[in-house]
């Protein structure tokens, strides 16, 4: 008689959360003979990047907050864990991770899993600040294991009083999904990037930076744009390549936007299936952020082949070695955002040294089977204890 599989259930806010950050993780859950289950807000590409073996329960959480909603949603939530009976539930990004945790604790889930990929309460101020930090206070209260997307953090969470060390760990060497680091491979892109290059009109000898996040004033947003406009006066040949969509609720100043929108050297593209092309076009990878847990795209960048640019903050610093693979700079700072990028731009020898040390460094720290296999042990040991 075949022993009953371990039931996991993953929970974010919405789909593209789900698509960016759970890479791979279905299936080698699958593999290892759990039944798994996902579930956030109902889209149209769940289909298309969910296992056939993964089932999805669709959740109508949204991102603002809705207090009568969400109510209605944490009961739902209740519904479904007593429903299927998970062996464990784990959660991440802030509205799910806040009504997984008190759903799944209520309906008494054995493990109960914080996937904490960044501190929301960073960069707000005041009452706000505090409401937020209190509810990381409830997530991390209520889960049985909180893992960090990277090492710092494990740390910092303790120094800001939201747990207590006990509770936490982190996977393999951090990060949300590490890198497939076959398919991330620079000489099987770099056709796709030189044709890029030549779709939006920039010439070959042209120099490209990239900046690829959600719009947003903490993301660096407003910094890098004037930076790039004192660097374009200064270098007719360097190029800005922006990939992200803008937010309703933390819009960028209407300068910052004419910038990103009419610059005749700044290329804003849609949304993209996929960003290796991308990264194949970029000299240069900039995310001057304001708060970070672990930012995929730089290991992304690296994994290409790219020269990075980033702020001394949480998360973000451990993700490159300063002066090695790439250039930490001050937050809010847009002077040594652009001292930083023009040591890059004049000095194409340094860049190639930095992109290949990267490459180096995320193949060796950051290869999706090992991360997804050190994932699977875990959950195991756990549901062993």
């Amino acid at each position: 008689m075949e022993s009953p599989k371990f039931k996991l259930v993953a929970i974010t806010t919405v789909a593209v959360s789900m698509k960016a950050f759970y890479e791979g993780q279905f299936e080698a859950f699958n593999r290892a003979g759990f039944e798994t289950f996902a579930i956030c807000a109902e889209d149209s590409e769940v289909s298309n990047f969910l296992p056939p073996e993964t089932k999805f329960i669709p959740v109508n959480f949204t991102r603002l907050v809705t207090p009568l909603k969400d109510i209605k949603l944490l009961w739902q939530l209740v519904g479904i864990f007593r429903k299927y009976n998970f062996d464990i539930v784990q959660y991440s990004t802030p509205k799910a991770a806040l009504l997984g945790a008190i759903a799944s604790f209520y309906t008494r889930v054995p493990i109960r899993i914080y996937l904490l990929w960044g501190l929301y309460y960073e960069g707000q101020h005041g009452v706000k600040r505090a409401i937020l930090k209190f509810f990381e206070k409830v997530i991390c209260f209520f889960s049985t294991r909180i893992l960090p997307d990277s090492r710092e953090m494990i740390s910092y969470i303790q120094q800001q009083g939201v747990t207590k060390g006990a509770k936490c760990g982190m996977i393999y060497n951090g990060s949300a999904c590490a890198i497939d680091t076959e398919e991330f491979e620079p000489v099987k892109w770099s056709q796709s990037g030189e044709q890029l290059k030549s779709k939006l009109g920039i010439p070959k000898d042209g120099i490209v930076i990239g900046l690829f996040c959600r719009l947003t004033g903490d993301k660096g947003v407003n910094e890098m744009m004037t930076a790039f406009q004192r660097i374009s006066q200064e270098r007719p040949n360097v190029y800005l390549l922006v990939v992200g969509r803008e937010e309703q609720k933390d819009r960028l100043p209407s300068g910052t936007m004419d910038v990103i929108n009419n610059h005749h050297r700044v290329f804003r593209l849609g949304w993209q299936e996929t960003l290796l092309p991308c990264y194949a076009a970029l000299d240069i990878f900039c995310l001057p952020s304001y708060r970070e847990g672990f930012p995929q795209s730089l290991i992304e960048a690296q994994a290409m082949g790219v020269a990075v640019v980033t702020t001394n903050i949480v998360g973000a610093r451990e993700t490159i070695v300063n002066n090695q693979t790439g250039l930490l700079v001050e937050p809010k700072n847009s002077q040594t955002l652009y001292a930083a990028l023009k040591k890059l731009l004049d000095n194409s020898q340094l860049r190639k040294e930095f992109a290949k040390n990267g490459r180096e460094r995320v193949v060796k720290m950051f290869g999706r089977k090992e991360f997804l296999q050190a994932m699977v042990t875990h959950h195991l040991n756990l549901l062993k204890n």
